[in-house]
């Protein structure tokens, strides 16, 4: 900046440089508050930032174990809900062949039975 965009501090005279896009600084030897003049306010000169290319953060076990939990929680639970049904159907299914079975066998043995005992001549 040249020397007519300083500001002198009422306090100790000294000049400061203001800074671009700020309304208010420090001086820069005695920390008093100064206003920037509205005639040497600069505009702030945009940043621009570089833009990586998004990598795939690494999961660390030690922090990212509760939402790992989380994210896990439902696809354990019905896990663990089909395996309940399957232990169920593994017992309720040869009990049902079983009864139907013997159910079967009792009908013929029944119906035979006036034949085998002559009751119908």
């Amino acid at each position: 900046m040249t020397k007519s965009s300083s500001i002198n501090c009422p306090a100790c005279g000294a000049p400061n440089e203001p800074e671009a896009g700020t309304t208010y600084m420090a001086c820069t030897y005695c920390g008093t508050n100064l206003t920037i003049p509205s005639h040497l306010r600069t505009k702030a000169i945009p940043k621009v930032e570089k833009t990586s290319s998004k990598a795939k953060p690494v999961i660390s076990p030690e922090i990212d174990a509760p939402d790992l939990i989380r994210k896990a929680q439902p696809v354990a639970i019905k896990a663990f809900n089909l395996y309940a049904y399957w232990t169920w159907l593994r017992w309720l299914l040869p009990a049902c062949l079983t009864i139907l079975v013997l159910g079967f066998i009792l009908c013929i043995v029944l119906g035979a039975l006036p034949f085998v005992f002559g009751l119908f001549q």
